[in-house]
């Protein structure tokens, strides 16, 4: 569970309609019984996720025109308060909502991504938590995968700059291990090695999103592939209300600078909700002088009503993206270090970089590795674009169907050339990856008495990847030139049950999923024919999942213990199966047809617990995860792979990561947040990753921290300080005859954030505000790569 950055109040009210179509009218009162305007009022059906929004009125009061019947989550945002308990409220029976505002709590929020379908915090029983737009633009936070280190459990790690490459790993275990979601499609790259997100984590930034979601646990059998460790789930503002938004400008270090544009509203007479943003982001030094990063991004929504029981509505989100990229960090010579352990990390020393970055002869002297040294002519261009378009009816109260489609391509264009300083092309020359998902799901979500929320559902995904490969050799007979074109098709089923006993104490969720996969045709190779492309070739084999989980509360001693148990897969990538490398002048296959499914199963066990009238909580879990079969890169012996390897994709018995996570957060003082959270991980791999035989698994720190203070002084200012800090870990690197694991510290990032907001009128204020990225002014290396030490900038918002 999430704590929120500034003061708000998020009231739940369970409320079970029985009429076609009713009007829902209330007012909202703060403890004096005073009326209380401009708050928000959310509207989340309880089997659906399209949600309707509206702000009170100068007297305070609300109207939601046309509701169907059946059951209802309302959420009301107002600042200086927080959460009272749920209420439930019968239509009919209740004519006019009345709720009176209680002072700040810690912040119960409604969630979708725990089930699939809208529920209060305190009615799951999975470790989740929300990161609200609110508390994103009060650290003034740009980029999706910055917003995110503030997650119990979750390791950052951005290779540079703005624009880097940026890994997430959960719970100690793969980057790969995290399913990233826009509105409940997957948001991942068809062309990828792993076809995972992670090539497009540098690229999501904080465009127009409502929240954040985070799962941390198996969802496999809700989200389906690459949901082994957790799924980060992005939800998109909905719109609603009057129109609203705001219009932003930043700039400062590293030569950036940053445009956006918001907007919400609502229309034909509430019949029609929408929203929207813009955002563009330049970097024109970065870590090094010439590490230079463009992004532009949309991201919007449209809603309309045909009825009270039948929506139509469509998402977007698309991004641009330009990244300057470093040659990667390598290791010293052998002599400095020994042939067996651990090898302390120790950089090139700044002189010597400065010769290495100017083309110039340097050694190494005690150094035991290069840092990302400059390349000042590879660069990557990126795209992507993800349309979802959605209809959903309700045959009856408590019974609806929801028919949707995602269309998603990707693109990335890596390019290179003579310069650089380590192994540079003769030539400049592309490597151009495209991808696309076409999913269609149907899924009918009913409540079955007044206990039961059953769903089911079927979901039909066709995938396409292909990958061209040139150079601009002069000598035409020598010219690289080689294209792979694959495309598969998948089916899925999935269905879970959600039961509510002995008043609602007793939550139980069962769930399920089984997917297989199929080629549409045979691949396509030109300018190359590995020996697999006339192998008899096969299907992997159907990927079946479950998932269980539990919650029991003690409303009277603000308890709620709760227990997760289910298995999770990854599909193998279109690339693992098929994918090349061009070596010594010619194409080598990497990939294996025959790979099967990742597999894994785990558990998690913890409890919440509230004090002093929920305005302090703290959390405490226990998680296990065992990899039982993963998809590995590795040596394979001659003579005895069928497709004449001598190094490829396979797979291996994987390894486990186990620890625990305790969190916190309070709001104690009127005004001031508090939230912290520390991680112990232990993850080991069962077949050895590194020459000398160690288990340890890369990049994976014991120890993970976070903590954040927010604090709100007047009605004008606010200050925020957050950070996030890790302990040591190992990352690979060839050294001499095998990979070594190089041993790195940990990262200690202290950011602060300060704003100042003008009223201008009744709706429009003027914000101005400030943003120190590292103001310890650390130095430290991610897998090698450069980071940059403090660094600011300033910026102004307004906003109607």
């Amino acid at each position: 569970m999430a704590m929120p950055n500034h003061r708000h109040l998020y009231l739940f009210c369970f409320a079970v309609f029985t009429a076609r179509a009713e009007d829902i009218r209330g007012k909202v009162l703060d403890p004096t019984r005073a009326s209380v305007s401009q708050a928000w009022v959310t509207l989340y059906p309880a089997s659906g996720t399209e949600i309707r929004k509206t702000r009170t009125t100068a007297a305070g009061e609300f109207h939601f025109a046309s509701v169907s019947s059946g059951e209802y989550l309302l959420e009301v945002d107002y600042p200086g308060f927080s959460a009272g308990p749920p209420a439930r409220v019968i239509a009919g029976k209740t004519d006019f909502i009345e709720i009176v505002l209680d002072l700040e709590r810690v912040a119960q929020k409604v969630v979708v991504t725990a089930s699939g379908t809208p529920l209060s915090v305190d009615s799951t029983a999975k470790a989740l938590d929300v990161l609200d737009y609110a508390g994103m633009q009060r650290r003034a936070e740009f980029s999706l995968s910055e917003v995110l280190r503030q997650i119990p459990g979750l390791r950052v790690q951005q290779l540079g700059g703005p624009g880097a490459f940026t890994r997430v790993q959960t719970r100690g275990l793969r980057a790969t291990d995290t399913s990233v979601l826009i509105d409940g499609f997957r948001m991942r790259d068809a062309a990828a090695p792993q076809g995972d997100a992670s090539g497009f984590l540098s690229d999501l930034l904080v465009v127009n999103p409502e929240r954040v979601e985070v799962l941390r646990g198996s969802g496999s059998s809700l989200y389906g592939t690459h949901a082994i460790a957790g799924v980060v789930q992005v939800i998109t503002d909905q719109g609603g209300g009057p129109l609203h938004g705001e219009v932003s400008t930043e700039g400062g270090g590293l030569g950036l600078f940053r445009g956006l544009a918001r907007f919400g509203g609502s229309g034909l007479k509430d019949r029609l909700q929408f929203s929207g943003g813009i955002a563009h982001l330049n970097v024109t030094r970065g870590v090094d002088g010439d590490d230079r990063a463009r992004n532009s991004s949309f991201q919007g929504y449209l809603q309309y009503r045909l009825g009270a029981r039948t929506r139509l509505n469509a998402r977007l989100w698309a991004s641009n993206a330009f990244a300057g990229l470093n040659a990667s960090p390598f290791a010293g010579p052998a002599v400095n270090f020994a042939s067996t352990g651990l090898i302390p990390a120790i950089p090139l020393a700044a002189n010597q970089v400065a010769l290495a970055d100017a083309g110039k002869p340097f050694s190494f002297g005690a150094a035991t590795f290069a840092p990302s040294l400059n390349d000042p002519d590879s660069r990557r261009l990126s795209t992507q674009t993800s349309g979802l378009l959605g209809f959903t009816h309700e045959l009856r109260p408590g019974t609806s169907i929801r028919l949707s489609y995602q269309g998603l391509g990707t693109s990335r264009d890596n390019r290179d050339g003579p310069g650089g300083v380590r192994f540079p092309p003769r030539f400049n020359n592309a490597a151009l990856f495209s991808g696309r998902l076409d999913n269609i799901e149907a899924r009918v979500d009913t409540r079955w008495g007044r206990h039961q929320l059953i769903t089911a559902g079927y979901e039909f995904e066709k995938e396409w990847f292909e990958s061209l490969s040139t150079d601009q050799n002069p000598n035409p007979a020598q010219r690289v030139f080689a294209r792979t074109s694959v495309h598969q098709r998948a089916h899925s089923v999935f269905a879970q049950d959600q039961i509510r006993l002995l008043n609602d104490r007793l939550m139980v969720s069962l769930s399920g999923r089984w997917q297989s996969f199929a080629l549409r045709s045979r691949p396509e190779f030109e300018g190359a024919a590995p020996r697999y492309a006339a192998a008899e070739l096969s299907s992997p084999p159907d990927a079946y999942t479950g998932d269980i989980a539990i919650a029991y509360l003690l409303p009277s001693r603000g308890t709620k213990v709760r227990a997760h148990m289910g298995n999770a897969y990854r599909a193998p990538a279109l690339y693992e199966r098929f994918g090349t490398s061009f070596f010594s002048g010619s194409f080598s296959p990497l990939g294996d047809p025959r790979l099967s499914p990742e597999r894994s199963v785990a558990f998690d066990g913890g409890f919440d617990q509230y004090f002093a009238n929920s305005r302090a909580r703290v959390s405490a879990t226990y998680f296990y995860t065992r990899l039982q079969n993963v998809i590995s890169f590795g040596a394979l012996q001659l003579g005895r792979d069928p497709f004449d390897r001598f190094s490829g994709y396979l797979n291996t018995r994987g390894g486990l990561a186990r620890g625990a996570e305790l969190s916190g957060e309070a709001a104690l003082l009127r005004g001031m947040r508090i939230m912290g959270s520390y991680t112990y991980a232990r993850a080991q791999e069962r077949t050895p990753l590194f020459a000398d035989g160690l288990l340890l698994s890369p990049r994976v720190p014991r120890h993970l921290g976070t903590f954040l203070i927010a604090q709100r002084i007047g009605k004008r200012i606010d200050i925020t300080v957050d950070a996030a800090m890790s302990g040591e870990s190992v990352t690979p690197f060839f050294a001499g005859t095998g990979t070594r694991a190089f041993l790195f510290p940990g990262a200690r990032k202290v950011d602060l954030s300060a704003s100042y907001t003008l009223p201008v009128s009744d709706r429009v204020s003027l914000q101005m505000y400030t943003r120190i990225d590292n103001i310890l002014n650390q130095t430290w290396y991610e897998d090698g790569f450069r980071v940059p030490k403090a660094w600011a900038v300033g910026g102004l918002r307004l906003l109607f």
